[in-house]
């Protein structure tokens, strides 16, 4: 079969488990073939063995997320290893990350945690961006701190970020300027699509019957341990009932922000009178 004939079959293949059917036909098979997408449109003429692609086309028509099956996702600058287990990076974190930078690069911040370190993502893109900044990133589950390890040694990143297995702070004595996480934050009960709730860990996604009761043990958590900034991901539909938690939790402020999408999707806090 030629490139050209395995694309139209694969394409035929992914019609309704993908948005884009053409476009991860052409990813899968470049990863297949180790090539550029672009080798492909030069050379859609040439014979190759499609038993292995086939494996992979049927992987991605079964919902798998695309990053699963290349063990690999693109996020800001840098691809991480992921794997299932590990909540995939989203571009929404994106956002988080450079509210983050602002206010590391304002306050001169050198000591940061980070709560659920997932692939790594956060506190590698941070550690890049900040070569003095030191980061413990806690996981309460095995294999994102393994993938997370990974990650950070193919950065060279291991003397700025140390990993901890942690419930949130529990193991995390030391003072840190801004505490930084994307929590789970689903409600149980919320429908999401099979590429997500059939793959990706619900130790990830899901936050308790409502989906804010992470949260506000987090804001509670990091307010005792007298950290002075927090920055969180959030469901779009939470922005109320934090801000009513926080008003008896006692914060200079919180700001929220939006995603692309208009979407309310995150927050920043600074606690009154912390160092």
């Amino acid at each position: 079969m030629t490139i050209k004939q395995a694309l139209s079959w694969a394409k035929q293949q992914l019609q309704d488990s993908c948005e884009r059917p053409q476009y991860e036909a052409e990813l899968l098979l470049a990863y297949h073939l180790q090539k550029e997408r672009t080798y492909l449109i030069s050379h859609d003429n040439e014979h190759i063995d499609i038993k292995e692609y086939e494996i992979l086309v049927k992987r991605r028509q079964n919902h798998e997320p695309y990053e699963y099956i290349v063990g690999e996702a693109s996020f800001y600058d840098i691809h991480l290893a992921v794997e299932e287990g590990v909540l995939i990076p989203r571009p929404e974190t994106e956002i988080l990350i450079d509210l983050v930078a602002e206010i590391i690069e304002k306050e001169n911040i050198r000591n940061i945690a980070e709560i659920g370190v997932g692939s790594g993502a956060i506190s590698v893109v941070l550690a890049r961006k900040f070569p003095n900044l030191h980061s413990i990133a806690t996981d309460i589950c095995d294999a994102p701190l393994r993938v997370a390890g990974k990650n950070i040694a193919s950065f060279g990143l291991e003397r700025q970020i140390e990993l901890r297995k942690s419930n949130i702070l529990d193991e995390v004595s030391e003072a840190v300027g801004l505490v930084v996480s994307n929590p789970p934050y689903i409600a149980e009960d919320f429908l999401l699509a099979s590429n997500v709730v059939d793959y990706e860990p619900k130790e990830a996604l899901f936050g308790g019957s409502v989906g804010d009761e992470l949260l506000k043990q987090i804001i509670l958590d990091v307010k005792e341990k007298g950290t002075k900034y927090l920055a969180c991901e959030m469901g779009y539909d939470q922005k109320e009932p934090l801000e009513a938690f926080v008003k008896d939790v006692g914060v200079k402020y919180i700001k929220f922000y939006q995603d692309l999408a208009g979407l309310d999707r995150g927050f920043v806090i600074e606690f009154e009178g912390q160092r």
